[in-house]
């Protein structure tokens, strides 16, 4: 059998990435990219430096508010209403810590600077087809697929995990597209998957899905990031195995997560335009 196509988020976030530049450059006032950060996470350490970077190169001012990991949620909550209003979009880097309703504070960044989309009247709004913007992730798989020119409409598109951030919102986009969905669950198992023409996989386990699993020729995207005993990134889908079998594939690392990045700020692209309007 010939070699898979690979989904690259890589290739397909630089193409992406010189319109949103051509964007932001031609703003009169450089555009403003707030991250909220409570403690030390390492992890999120990296992820808000992979941010901050990518702003940098799009001619966003980027701007870190690193906090004390003992804050009270009630400043927390102050700080975060402060400083959207001086901010074209604004996240919250997660996780954040026990003491802390996570829930609670995302609802404090107002909708229209939301670009992660992770309040629950940005989701409400979402579900029901207003104003809203797409938790980033799943933007991303939707732009990865389409910048592959994979056609959505009528196709099997099943997803395995129900997460707000990543399986709900791209299964709901996938269906507001034309494909037929279902999604799976740790209850349901991942019997049925296998009749999928494009399978999502978004369930935060190592190598759940293997080559039974997949139809022949299918299109995977593997958005699971697991570390082995090596430090090596590994998705939840068995590269080696499935790579063998379908038509297209994506890789981890360097599918999904290119793209949940350039997701991000076409979502602050829309922030600035509707803001506009």
């Amino acid at each position: 059998m010939n070699k898979p196509l690979i989904l690259s988020g890589k290739e397909a976030s630089r193409v992406i990435f010189e319109d949103l530049k051509k964007f932001f450059t031609s703003l009169k006032k450089q555009a403003i990219f707030k991250i909220i950060q409570v403690g030390d996470n390492q992890a999120s350490n990296k992820y808000v430096k992979n941010k901050l970077k990518k702003a940098q190169e799009l001619n966003v001012h980027g701007i870190l508010i690193k906090l004390d990991e003992f804050i009270s949620e009630e400043k927390l909550k102050m700080i975060i209403k402060n400083e959207a209003d001086t901010s074209d979009g604004l996240i919250v880097q997660l996780p954040l810590p026990k003491h802390i309703n996570t829930q609670s504070v995302l609802n404090f960044v107002p909708l229209q600077k939301d670009i992660d989309g992770l309040s629950e009247i940005n989701q409400k709004n979402f579900y029901q087809n207003q104003l809203a913007f797409a938790p980033a992730t799943a933007r991303g798989i939707i732009m990865l697929l389409n910048f592959y020119n994979i056609d959505l409409k009528n196709k099997k598109a099943y997803v395995i995990g129900e997460s707000n951030l990543v399986g709900k919102p791209t299964k709901y986009l996938l269906n507001k597209l034309g494909s037929i969905t279902k999604s799976f669950n740790k209850k349901t198992g991942i019997l049925g998957c296998e009749d999928a023409d494009i399978l999502i996989v978004a369930a935060g386990e190592k190598h759940l899905v293997k080559a039974e699993n997949v139809k022949l020729n299918s299109i995977i995207v593997d958005v699971g990031i697991n570390t082995l005993s090596n430090n090596k990134i590994t998705g939840d889908v068995d590269f080696e195995q499935v790579s063998k079998k379908v038509f297209a594939i994506s890789p981890v690392p360097g599918g999904v997560g290119p793209m949940t990045i350039i997701a991000l700020f076409s979502n602050l692209k829309d922030a600035i335009k509707n803001n506009k309007s």
